[in-house]
């Protein structure tokens, strides 16, 4: 009866931990200047209005191992566009940018924008 208990227990702390998924964030996302080039670049993520969004994250992979990811946070400008000025492309090749907004309650939008620079 104990460990059947403990068991219950268990199930209900893991289910309770699972993260939260993110749904598909309706945005435009522009980067400057394109084509992107091995340079800081502007990165501009329009968000409708209709989402109560508190705080946008923009980070780029590359899709090869080894190398680390670009991170910032954008901040909104007055136009209510969330911007990251100077956001370090590094170096050539394929990128994958993913740009998470959170809304007043922390639900998490995701989308992901597929480029590369020659």
């Amino acid at each position: 009866m104990r460990s059947a208990a403990l068991f219950v227990t268990l199930v209900l702390l893991l289910a309770a931990c699972k993260p939260t998924k993110a749904e598909p964030l309706d945005a435009d996302v522009s980067i400057t200047p394109w084509p992107p080039q091995v340079r800081p670049s502007l990165i501009a993520v329009r968000i409708p209005a209709s989402l109560d969004v508190v705080s946008v994250k923009v980070v780029g992979d590359m899709t090869h191992a080894g190398m680390i990811p670009v991170e910032a946070e954008a901040s909104r400008d007055e136009d209510g566009v969330w911007r990251v000025r100077d956001f370090d492309l590094n170096m050539r090749g394929d990128w994958i940018l993913t740009v998470t907004a959170k809304d007043r309650q922390g639900k998490k939008y995701v989308k992901e924008v597929r480029f590369t620079i020659r």
